[in-house]
This record gives structure tokens, sequence and C-alpha cells, in this order.
């Protein structure tokens, strides 16, 4: 006789911590990049305010035919040292590289979630407004450098130019994006939803 027939239910199944565990790693890399970035983006900075002050406008367009398109190519060329981007990409890429730390112990220790998934979209975020802003500030300079240079009409060179670069960088962030999606998707907690199982047959 049988009495009854009952299907034991597993219990939710729980994240794989490896998920955010990737994700450290990624953001590791990326914050080693971000550092050698600050440290090339500062001397870069040195390197353009030394060269540039060297170069007077007037002594080197002094025997061309056309000395005031002359004079504006080379101020156009000087103004590069002037850009803020130097001093504001390498804070931004210097910050980036201090938030990655704490960004991914968090994230490796898989322990708190919501903490570590907070400090990566805000990593996320503060890496896609510096590159926009890098490439804002690049595109600035290069709209004003072609519009120095006589006789040539490249404005479609530039317009080219900002397409491809705000392109590449909008493909990227969302890259980024999508990936820190995935990981909050696959590692949110189990629900335990509990349902009667309908394999029950008992009988008398």
């Amino acid at each position: 006789m049988i009495g009854s027939i009952r299907v034991a239910q597993a219990g939710p199944e729980t994240p794989s911590p490896w998920w955010l565990k990737g994700g450290a790693i990624f953001i590791g890399v990326l914050g080693l990049s971000s550092l050698l970035g600050a440290v090339s983006l500062a001397f870069s900075g040195i390197i353009m305010d030394t060269m540039m002050d060297e170069l007077d406008a007037e002594e080197l367009c002094q025997d061309d035919p056309e000395r005031e398109e002359c004079e504006e190519f080379i101020r156009s060329i000087s103004s590069m040292s002037e850009m803020s981007l130097w001093d504001v990409g390498a804070a931004a890429s210097a910050f980036l590289f201090l938030l990655s730390i704490p960004t991914a112990i968090i994230m490796w220790n898989a322990e708190d979630r919501d903490t570590a998934l907070k400090l990566a979209w805000t990593w996320v975020t503060v890496h896609a407004a510096s590159q926009f802003y890098f490439i804002h500030s690049y595109m600035a300079w290069m709209d004003d450098f072609y519009e120095s240079i006589p006789a040539e009409d490249l404005g479609w060179v530039s317009l080219f130019t900002a397409i491809t670069s705000y392109g590449s960088v909008l493909m990227c962030e969302l890259t980024l994006a999508s990936g820190l999606v995935l990981i909050s998707y696959k590692t949110r907690p189990p629900t335990a939803l509990e349902v009667p199982s309908a394999f029950h047959v008992s009988e008398e």
C-alpha cells in the first residue's frame, strides 16, 4: 500500500561568485590602464608646454609670403599645450585608478553584492564621462586646427573624425554597461518560491 509519494524540491540555486570576481579582474585591469593614462597625460602636458614655449610664430613665419596665415597656423598648434585635457585628463585617470582599488576588492570578495555593484556602476559612469570629455576637448582643438590650415576645406575630415571618435567611445561604454548589467542579472539574489508538488499520490 502506497501512503504518499512526494518529490523533494531543491532550494534556490546560489549565484556563482565568479561573475563578480570576473568583473573585479576586468575593472582591475582597466584601473591599471587608467594609472598608465594618468602618468602619460601628465608627462605629455609637461613636454607640450616645454616644446610650445620654444615656438615663436613671428620668428618662424617672418619669411613666409602668407605671414598672417602662417602665424595663425603656428598659434593653433601652440594652443594644444593650453588645453585643460592634460590636467583634467590626468586627474580623472588617477581618480579612476583609485576608485578601481576598492571596487575590485569588494567585487572579488563577492560578499557584499549591493556595494560592489554600486561602486562598479560609479566607476563605469566616471569612465564614460572622462572619455567623452577627452573626445570633446580633442575635437574642439581639431576644429580650430583645421580652420587654421590655409586654402584647405577640411570640414568633412573634422566631421568624419568626430563621428568615428564619438561612436567608438559610445560603443565602448555601452559594452562596459552591458557587461555590468549581465553581472547584475547573474548575481541577483535567489528567490525561494514555495510551490506545492503536484506529484502526490495517496491510497488507502
